[in-house]
């Protein structure tokens, strides 16, 4: 079956937010709900529900913690680092023409159900994520074939090169090792998804005990992990929305970690609290602005291109993120080392001004996507700085789900601009450019379109050369650039706030709230 790249679920809400991961003092008694000391339960909270933990569904970053710390895939990122490197794959290799890949299974890994790892489980595992054929499926698109030499050797063979192939199978969404024997026990007719609604079939350092929508999850420690043993017991994630509550919670010591929702103020509060340790990491984070080239006055280039001139990004980042984040020079996030894509002119909000004054309409919608406390302030910063230039300026929140549906609103009811805090799916350019900014992509709220960058991101795909490869991603980039349809604003990092005597954090690239939870120490 050939398989389609999925536009992502309205479920992908988590996707724009600022990670902070906080642990505070542990005490008290030893059990999963009333505390549990250092080294025994780490607590945890999210601010909503996470999607389904079918690592073949998953699609979002409220919950990377728990499908991160359940399932794993043959390869992933190094820590902080867009290398990739062996996992549950101890090697693999790459044609010359870039069309089959080569992966040696680890010995001695077993899945949950204490059944081993080898390449029959691996060519499953492969196969169910194409016969669920949910959002994720895309990965695995020009997928030709599987093989199974021996016992422990993977081979899959494309159709044509994919440049971006091995990122798909690093990234957090890509395709995890799922155990066959329980997928055929629970396949009901649809391939056990029912059944990984709260079970897993994971080889992770831990596995799911509970997982009670609205309430809570629990993650337990598999003693039997190929990694040896995780420092913590249990990891009991509660479902708290009030990040008011949450901050009470953890200073109360109810709560060991929390992830996001913090603003500058609350995290500069810990960075002077000697109880905790901060830490900002790098990440594939960026935000931006989407203009509509459809309709109002960002029709007109010239005048896309005389905003991102009138707007100082080094003085909105200092306001809205103060070190967590920094001024964005390029249409790509900083941590995926891309060239190309330049946008560091001068500023100088004269050239606006100047264009606005010769304007009938000089009226201009701007929403901005509201699960984010930053992102309402860096709206209302903008609109300051586009009104000194003359534009009339409304600013409105806009809801994930609805923030999705604009492609399939009428032209007339979209905004004229759209502000969003955002990152691909895994660190090559491809997911990130094609998803947001080609003209078919799945986030392309606003419709624009730009056939050069097309043409060139398509070139890049399949090419099988570095040199074409980075050479396309970067002519990709100077078209967005010069279009002015997506204005960069800043590079956000992920800042891990942690209780002093908490050790042993390793954060991944791409997305955020992927520090491995199974690596976590504790003094």
């Amino acid at each position: 079956m050939k398989l389609t790249r999925k536009t992502r679920p309205a479920l992908l809400a988590g996707l724009v937010v600022t990670v902070a991961l906080v642990l505070s003092a542990c005490g008290g008694s030893t059990n999963a709900s009333g505390g549990g000391g250092a080294g025994d339960t780490l607590r945890l909270a999210f601010g909503a529900d996470m999607q389904v933990p079918d690592p073949d569904i998953f699609y979002e970053i409220e919950g990377n913690a728990v499908t991160t710390s359940v399932y794993e895939g043959l390869v992933r990122y190094k820590p902080d680092s867009k290398e990739i490197e062996p996992a549950l794959a101890s090697a693999y290799t790459v044609s010359p023409d870039g069309m089959t890949y080569t992966f040696t299974i680890r010995p001695g890994v077993t899945f949950h159900d204490g059944t081993p790892l080898d390449a029959a489980a691996a060519k499953a595992s492969f196969q169910r994520r194409r016969d669920v054929n949910s959002a994720p499926a895309y990965m695995l698109t020009d997928v030709q074939a599987m093989t199974t030499p021996d016992p422990m050797t993977f081979v899959v063979a494309l159709d044509k090169p994919v440049s971006a192939f091995l990122d798909y199978l690093a990234a957090p969404y890509g395709p995890k090792m799922v155990s066959p024997t329980l997928v055929r026990a629970n396949a009901g007719s649809d391939f056990a998804q029912s059944y990984l609604k709260d079970h897993d079939a994971g080889t992770g350092p831990f596995t799911i005990s509970e997982f009670v929508n609205g309430q809570r999850y629990v993650l337990s420690r598999y003693d039997g992990y190929w990694g040896g043993p995780a420092a913590f017991r249990q990891v009991v994630i509660s479902i708290i929305p009030d990040t008011s509550t949450q901050r009470l919670q953890l200073e109360g010591g109810q709560l060991d970690m929390i992830q996001h929702g913090f603003t500058t103020d609350d995290i500069n509060a810990f960075r002077a609290n000697p109880a905790f340790t901060v830490t900002d990491y790098p990440a594939v984070f960026k935000s931006f602005l989407f203009l509509d080239q459809n309709k109002g006055v960002f029709a007109n280039q010239a005048l896309r291109l005389a905003v991102r001139q009138a707007l100082d990004r080094a003085d909105l980042v200092k306001t809205v993120y103060g070190d967590r984040a920094a001024p964005s020079t390029q249409v790509y996030p900083s941590a995926q080392q891309v060239g190309g894509g330049s946008t560091g002119a001068p500023v100088d909000p004269s050239v606006l001004k100047r264009l606005v004054e010769g304007m009938g309409n000089k009226k201009v919608d701007l929403a901005y996507v509201n699960d984010d406390s930053t992102n309402q302030r860096m709206a209302e910063l903008v609109q300051t700085k586009l009104a000194a230039a003359g534009m009339q300026v409304t600013t409105r929140p806009m809801p994930m789900a609805q923030a999705f549906d604009l492609p399939n609103q009428p032209v007339a009811a979209r905004p004229d601009m759209l502000l969003a805090t955002l990152n691909p799916d895994a660190v090559h350019p491809d997911t990130y450019a094609r998803i947001f900014m080609s003209t078919k992509g799945s986030l392309n709220w606003l419709q624009g379109s730009v056939p050069a960058a097309d043409a060139a991101m398509d070139a890049g795909l399949v090419s099988n050369d570095p040199a074409t490869v980075a050479r396309s991603y970067a002519q990709a980039g100077d078209a967005i650039a010069a279009s002015g349809l997506w204005l960069d604003l800043a590079d956000v990092k992920e800042t891990i706030i942690a209780r002093k005597g908490i050790t042993g954090l390793v954060h991944q690239l791409p997305t955020l709230n992927t520090v491995r939870l199974g690596d976590l120490k504790t003094r």
